[in-house]
């Protein structure tokens, strides 16, 4: 959570988020 205002700062937390659920999907078979 601490880093999600650093992340949003830079403007690179949408791009880690699309990551995130891309590796989701990729962990679920998908």
């Amino acid at each position: 959570a601490a880093m999600a205002g650093n992340l949003c700062r830079c403007g690179t937390y949408l791009r880690i988020r699309q990551g995130v659920r891309r590796a989701a999907a990729l962990m679920q078979g998908e």
